[in-house]
């Protein structure tokens, strides 16, 4: 199936502390790209270059379609992105859900648990598992998604299973009590490059490094995941992504 009339643009945050941050949207961009199903492929950022402004200008197809590369439904999918293509002469466009919306995501944190418990011969009753994520006051559905993802997980049987945040409560910093004693399993709900997940949290964590597997604190172990975002990951999940889009959209008629 080929979309020859309409781009694909890949909207992140991007960041002007942490070059890597944007790596792993623009290689997705350019593997859906080279697939050739959409007449363009971009990627565009809040925080690095391309802008948004700038992934619009000189497009030569006159349909868009949107696809946030971000985990929430929160402050910058609802307002920040709506804004910014709302209104774009020439161009019909289209905003989806973020890719952490989708389905998939859910399973992408059951195999980092797995990995995890698999490597030291545990089962979830034997550990507590936390969802590190953002929050935001500025908007309820930026906490909304670790949440639900948590309460979702915690059917696996973990001795408890909670979202914490970096800036709403509970925070990751208290993770010890929330997750109380004995082995935890972290997982960023961040994406991969970014300064939160690298860097951020495992600093509040106490843990000296932020590649998946199991490292030391004191009197416990704490696994800690991968971040979400690989391009291996998301490529098909953001060409359903656009797809649907453009079902709903009624943009192939």
């Amino acid at each position: 199936m080929q979309f020859k009339d309409t781009a694909l643009i890949l909207a992140g945050h991007g960041s002007t502390k942490n070059a890597e941050s944007s790596r792993s949207t623009r290689i997705t961009a350019h593997r859906i790209r080279e697939r050739g199903i959409f007449g363009e492929v971009r990627a565009a950022f809040w925080k690095e270059q391309p802008s948004y402004t700038d992934a619009l200008r000189g497009l030569k197809s006159e349909k868009a379609v949107v696809v946030p590369w971000f985990l929430a439904n929160g402050y910058f999918t609802r307002q920040v992105l709506t804004r910014e293509f709302a209104k774009t002469p020439g161009i019909s466009c289209r905003v989806t859900d973020p890719i952490g919306m989708s389905p998939e995501i859910l399973g992408h944190l059951k195999i980092r648990a797995a990995r995890l418990l698999e490597e030291k011969k545990w089962s979830p009753s034997e550990v507590s598992l936390l969802v590190a994520s953002h929050g935001t006051p500025l908007h309820r559905g930026s906490r909304a998604a670790a949440s639900e993802l948590a309460e979702k997980l915690a059917h696996d049987g973990y001795q408890t299973a909670r979202a914490v945040f970096l800036e709403e409560e509970p925070r990751i910093s208290d993770w010890r009590k929330v997750a109380g004693t004995g082995p935890v399993v972290v997982l960023p709900h961040f994406l991969s490059g970014g300064l939160h997940g690298s860097e951020d949290v495992p600093g509040l964590l106490g843990i000296g490094g932020s590649e998946e597997g199991w490292y030391k604190f004191e009197d416990t172990e704490i696994g800690y995941g991968q971040t979400l975002g690989s391009p291996d990951e998301m490529e098909e999940l953001i060409i359903d992504l656009a797809l649907r889009a453009w079902d709903v959209a009624g943009l192939s008629k």
